[in-house]
């Protein structure tokens, strides 16, 4: 089963965590990706901060990015 790195970043570029995921395939891997990226925002989307940078990146198991998710563009869709 192939694993992959959900790495969240700070506007600055910063590597904040990083969490390491075993996934039957990328799909799987973005939907998690995904529902991370929104637990992450939605508290500061509930008090009203819109002003949310950074992202959250996907890479392969050789640290090379797969997928980012924007964070400011997931807050976003979710107002």
């Amino acid at each position: 089963m192939p694993s992959f790195i959900f790495r969240v970043r700070t506007p600055d570029k910063s590597p904040h965590r990083t969490e390491l995921h075993d996934f039957p395939d990328l799909e799987q891997a973005m939907a998690q990706a995904s529902r991370l990226a929104r637990t992450l925002v939605r508290n500061p989307v509930r008090r009203g901060h819109m002003a949310i940078g950074g992202t959250l990146d996907i890479e392969n198991e050789a640290s090379q990015p797969i997928a980012r998710f924007v964070l400011r563009e997931v807050a976003q869709q979710m107002r």
